[in-house]
């Protein structure tokens, strides 16, 4: 049985994710993104995730939602934000997230997952 299905939708994963406390919605939690994998909802909500695993460490159960896994599926769909997009891009023709390099200078755009 996959982590996904043995989800409770308790909500002690919330407190724990920078992303909900950043944004402050139900879908940017853990528990909003399971309740969206359970219901077979595709969302480009997925790339809104740090991958840095503080749900799985503040779920009682230690379950991993797979939500990395399950943004990949998205990609194959053709769904994900234009970040990503230039992300892997920039990732692909330069060999960093940012583009091309241009001395000491930053980047204008800075890209996440």
């Amino acid at each position: 049985m996959k982590d996904i299905e043995k989800c409770t939708l308790c909500g002690m994963c919330r407190a724990a994710c920078p992303t909900f406390r950043a944004m402050k919605t139900e879908g940017n939690s853990p528990r909003g993104k399971a309740a969206l994998i359970k219901k077979g909802i595709d969302s480009e909500i997925f790339f809104h995730c740090t991958l840095c695993g503080a749900c799985k460490r503040a779920c009682p159960n230690n379950l991993d939602l797979g939500l990395k896994a399950h943004r990949t599926t998205l990609q194959e769909k053709g769904i994900q934000t234009d970040a990503n997009r230039k992300m892997i891009e920039n990732v692909r023709k330069h060999g960093n997230p940012f583009g091309d390099p241009k001395g000491d200078k930053d980047p204008e755009d800075l890209y996440c997952c």
